[in-house]
């Protein structure tokens, strides 16, 4: 934890240095009437291809460059510090021509997408904690499915055991037709588990009507419904992050290329190509 948090004021202490160093040249540079877009450009330019190799990092993890968590806290304090060299760049205001304007509005998407991606990383995982067992996302729906089975065969079995069809007409109704349903996509904001607790309600209701064998059996159910709520909020927290990077790297990318494009541009209409 230690090394954690000296990593992170060193990173913090450097980024207030560079941003400083950064801000103080473009002044002068601009008291002393030089041009600065050529140059602000260019470490703009390496900037954001440097953020995206985090992901390549990422997809290469037996390279001995650094740990994951080192490359993380790297890119996000390389970040904020794009987007101080960005409002140089552009000088505090909104660029002119097509170009310009589809470049600036992508990197104020990718921008804007990676500080609620920077929130959600350090928000939602510990809710996920809280809600049950971490699970791997791929393994959910595979789990969902065997609740569903697992449910099915409780509810046969009540009708084996009693011939009272109450509980199989309570999956029908309510119970079935829950544990097959997905969880809203704003699901991990919302908090909204109405359905939830409607079935839940309508199986306790159910009790003053069953037998002792029946009311063993809905207490197993029970217990399932509960583990689909808590597979609910795995699959909708893990849902999310997943949706965000698909957001978040592809527009990056699609931002490295607008800029080069831009920056070729630049130096061909400048006489310098």
């Amino acid at each position: 934890m230690k090394s954690f948090r000296a990593r992170r004021w060193t990173l913090t202490l450097l980024t207030l240095l560079a941003a400083g160093l950064l801000a103080g040249a473009w002044a002068l540079a601009r008291i002393a009437l030089r041009p600065t877009a050529m140059q602000s450009g260019v470490l703009l330019l390496a900037l954001v291809a440097g953020l995206i190799l985090f992901n390549a990092r990422k997809k290469l993890p037996f390279l001995p460059l650094l740990t994951a968590s080192t490359w993380l806290q790297v890119h996000i304090y390389a970040g904020w510090l794009t987007v101080l060299v960005y409002a140089l760049h552009v000088g505090l205001r909104w660029p002119a021509g097509r170009l310009g304007i589809v470049l600036a509005g992508l990197f104020l998407v990718v921008a804007v997408s990676g500080v609620f991606g920077l929130w959600l990383s350090r928000w939602l995982p510990p809710r996920l904690t809280r809600s049950g067992e971490s699970l791997i996302y791929e393994r959910i729906p595979l789990l969902r499915h065997r609740l569903q089975e697992e449910a099915k065969n409780t509810v046969q079995q009540a009708n084996e055991d009693t011939r009272s069809t109450t509980l199989a007409d309570f999956y029908l109704k309510m119970l079935g037709p829950y544990l097959a349903s997905a969880p809203a996509f704003l699901a991990p904001f919302t908090h909204d588990y109405r359905q939830h607790h409607r079935v839940v309600a309508e199986l306790r209701e159910l009790r003053r009507y069953l037998d002792a064998s029946e009311i063993t059996l809905a207490d197993r159910l029970e217990d399932m419904i509960e583990a689909k709520r808590n597979l609910d909020r795995q699959l909708a927290g893990q849902r999310l992050l997943k949706l965000w990077l698909f957001v978040h790297i592809p527009l990056s990318y699609g931002l490295l290329v607008l800029a080069l494009v831009h920056g070729w541009l630049a130096l061909r209409y400048s006489g310098r190509w």
